[in-house]
């Protein structure tokens, strides 16, 4: 006895795991190909947040801004990048084969629950690079306690 599924309400096709296979790797591939849907922003940029006994460090990779297009704030224990990366450029040019660059609003945000000096947070920005170095508070660094042997 063989398997049968109905097709379009007529005829009967025998049934095949590949046919099923196959078409549901079709469906995930143009899934995959298709574009994000729009968000309230464009893109978000790649960051790294490291941990030192004095400080964190967040180095945000901005490419093709200037530092007049980057906002940094602090609030409560939150620290907030906003910008905007602008497409200069004519999309529908006709040697255009791909365009994978993002442009757009950005913003990322990061909470480092109060162990950072607020007043003293510092923004580098260098080779498309900005990097924030937030101080640790005294009570947040580790401290070392000297065990005893009696």
């Amino acid at each position: 006895m063989t398997l049968v599924e109905l097709k379009n309400g007529c005829g009967l096709t025998p049934w095949s795991a590949w046919r099923d296979l196959e078409t549901e790797m079709e469906r995930l591939f143009a899934d995959a190909s298709r574009e994000a849907p729009p968000s309230r922003f464009a893109w978000a940029p790649a960051v790294d947040v490291t941990e030192s006994a004095d400080n964190y460090t967040l180095d945000l990779d901005l490419p093709g801004l200037k530092k007049e297009e980057i906002e940094v704030s602090v609030t409560d224990d939150v620290i907030t990048v906003k910008g905007e990366r602008k497409n200069d450029r004519e999309v529908n040019h006709p040697g255009y084969r791909r365009h994978e660059r993002r442009y757009g609003k950005f913003e990322r945000s990061f909470r480092i629950p109060d162990a950072f000096n607020k007043d003293q947070v510092t923004a580098n920005f260098e080779n498309g690079v900005l990097t924030l170095t937030l101080p640790k508070r005294e009570e947040a660094k580790p401290k070392r306690i000297e065990v005893r042997i009696n």
